[in-house]
């Protein structure tokens, strides 16, 4: 991600506290949403509330183009023209006292406090943007959104660590729960890999804000000869969301082996590097994992139940693009926990089966402010053992809620 340029987007800021008679504006709720702005010109005694649904608006927000047009008769070189503003959610100020070219620049939940003395305002501003690519600022920030706020595209819903611990544990259950309560000769017959391609759609709130996200988990599994219950998974999972108009998009690449421990257990390690990026929210970040994921089976009579269990590192990795280098610098432990029931039925003649599940999901260490979620499932489907099915097919409906958000997902995937 290159960040927009600073020069003519900042140059107009200057501190609320700038003496003289002014129009107040309410104060700035950094964390109602992603991007908001309180923009004063303490000149003419003016302030104007500005809301921006991404980076590239909320920088737009203070050029001088946009200044003249909100105080009309403004000097964009001498008045005291001020910004405070909640970027990523985070609260911040940049000023320019009247007739000064020193730029006073802080961050309150970081500490940051500085001040860029140049030969002019655009002088400043180039310092300020220097600052921004060599020390780290836009990596804390991103680990500051992901503590205090829902809207992370990091740890919110739909960002990229609950995405990733998601399609980890689906892989490893809800997938193949029913694949392994077979004895090995049994289980010999069915030999042939599998693709599999899904489809998941989810629309739901963040706040007061709409999101929808767009996942689309592709796999290739290699079944063991002797035993097909041991399988080695290739997963290539990608992500589109929109939170309010701001666009993300994630990837990742994973591996995972499953080693049927019993008749009705099976263990998968699986290792997984990932990636999100959204200029929109100014966001850019690599994400490495390992899992463990536990899968028992019961059957019960006519029913079967499935017991899943996956615990999971998840660690962002620091990202580079031309003169900016920064990482979030985001380390959590996720946990995922979940039954599953099956129920066989017959539609049409044709047997299938649905299937119940409930999901619990939770974050230890150093937690995310989205730190845990439960989520409800129901899928119809055709057979998809191990040693009986060469293909399957599944869809379904479910419900997540999870700290100041909710989601309804629509959901298909297809094995062959």
């Amino acid at each position: 991600m290159k960040l927009r340029p600073i020069h003519g987007l900042l140059g107009t800021a200057l501190s609320l506290s700038a003496v003289g008679a002014m129009a107040q504006c309410a104060n700035i709720n950094a964390v109602a949403k992603p991007y908001a702005l309180n923009i004063t010109d303490s000149t003419l005694g003016l302030c104007s509330g500005v809301s921006a649904k991404t980076a590239e608006q909320f920088f737009d927000s203070v050029k001088s183009s946009n200044i003249s047009s909100l105080f009309p008769g403004a000097n964009t070189t001498t008045d005291g023209i001020s910004v405070a503003a909640g970027f990523n959610s985070l609260l911040m100020n940049l000023s320019f006292a009247g007739s000064s070219s020193s730029l006073n620049f802080s961050i309150p939940g970081l500490n940051v406090n500085e001040v860029f003395a140049g030969a002019n305002r655009d002088d400043s501003l180039d310092k300020l943007e220097e600052y921004l690519k060599t020390n780290d600022i836009l990596g804390k920030i991103l680990n500051y959104q992901a503590k205090n706020s829902p809207f992370s595209p990091i740890t919110g819903q739909g960002g990229l660590i609950p995405t990733t611990l998601g399609s980890d544990f689906s892989s490893s259950f809800t997938e193949v729960a029913t694949n392994i309560a077979a004895p090995a000769s049994v289980a010999a017959d069915g030999k042939s890999n599998l693709i599999g391609v899904g489809v998941s759609y989810g629309s739901g709130k963040i706040g007061d804000l709409k999101t929808s996200v767009v996942h689309i988990p592709l796999s290739y599994t290699f079944r063991n000869d002797i035993d097909p219950r041991r399988q080695l998974v290739f997963q290539l999972p990608i992500t589109y969301s929109e939170l309010d108009g701001a666009k993300s998009l994630q990837g990742g690449l994973g591996v995972a082996y499953r080693f049927p421990m019993s008749d009705n257990w099976t263990l998968t390690p699986g290792v997984k590097l990932s990636f999100v990026g959204s200029a929109d929210l100014a966001t850019v970040a690599g994400l490495y994992s390992a899992t463990l994921a536990s899968t028992y089976m019961m059957e019960m009579g006519g029913f079967d139940l499935a017991i899943g269990n996956m615990v999971g590192i998840y660690k962002t990795a620091k990202f580079a693009s031309g003169d900016y280098s920064f990482n979030p610098d985001i380390s959590t432990t996720g946990m995922r926990n979940g039954i599953m029931l099956s129920q066989p039925v017959t539609i049409g003649g044709s047997k299938m089966s649905i299937e119940y599940s409930l999901i619990d999901a939770r974050y230890f260490g150093d937690k995310p402010f989205v730190d845990n979620s439960q989520e409800i499932n129901v899928t119809l489907g055709t057979n998809k053992s191990a040693f009986s099915a060469r293909s399957f097919i599944r869809a379904g409906l479910g419900y997540v809620h999870a700290k100041d958000s909710n989601m309804t997902k629509i959901n298909f995937g297809y094995w062959f």
